[in-house]
């Protein structure tokens, strides 16, 4: 993708030189974070048969998902090739390899069947997405009737005290430029619950705020008739 581009919008999708410096600057600057997160969703997730990531990025957030939960199989997905080739390299050193998979697709076109999934994860990801309303319909239908999804996304109301905490954690000089530029762009929770209440999901059945307000997290759940 064009670094221009990602620096004057701070969105897209995420390939070559640029994916590793986010699996190095980004994913392990908040490596210490993703556990807490991954325990923040334990409880809702056991008995999970099937899951899916999208926008799994490099995919450590995935893997640790793998690795908490033994008896669910994982699918991470994302649009940037070398996303996915990083990706796999990581689920190579892990104890969860056998039930992990990484696959090149787009979000708005999941190359699975309908009700396959008993639980739909994405993190940070629907900002490339040409509408996120579009986005979630395609989520709905991939997941199995009483299936829930859980959508994280940085919040554009953040407190600035808490956006300026999180940007120093970053060690790569590409995000650390882009990181206001991300929230100048993403959605408030009000918006974001209007996205929810226009997709087939309807209004949120769980929302909370994370990391000081920096993320909300919705859940939304396809009803089982």
């Amino acid at each position: 993708m064009s670094v221009i581009s990602l620096l004057r919008s701070g969105k897209g999708p995420m390939d070559g030189w640029v994916a590793h410096a986010y699996d190095r600057g980004v994913q392990a600057a908040f490596r210490e974070i993703f556990p807490k997160l991954v325990e923040d969703l334990l409880d809702e997730m056991r008995g999970v048969r099937r899951a899916l990531d999208v926008g799994c990025g490099p995919g450590q957030f995935t893997i640790l998902v793998a690795e908490a939960l033994p008896d669910t199989e994982v699918w991470g997905i994302d649009l940037a090739p070398t996303m996915i080739e990083l990706a796999r390299r990581h689920a190579s050193e892990s104890r969860a390899a056998g039930r992990v998979h990484f696959e090149v697709a787009d979000a708005e076109k999941l190359p699975f069947p309908d009700r396959h999934f008993d639980a739909v994860l994405s993190s940070g990801s629907s900002k490339p997405w040409a509408g996120p309303a579009a986005g979630l319909r395609e989520l709905h239908r991939v997941l199995a009737p009483g299936g829930r999804a859980f959508i994280a996304e940085m919040n554009r109301l953040a407190p600035p005290e808490a956006i300026a905490a999180n940007r120093a954690r970053l060690r790569h000089w590409l995000f650390w430029l882009i990181y206001p530029r991300v929230f100048a762009k993403a959605m408030s929770s009000d918006e974001a619950r209007g996205v929810f209440r226009r997709s087939p999901f309807g209004a949120p059945t769980n929302e909370r705020l994370l990391l000081d307000g920096v993320f909300w997290l919705f859940e939304g759940t396809k009803e089982t008739g």
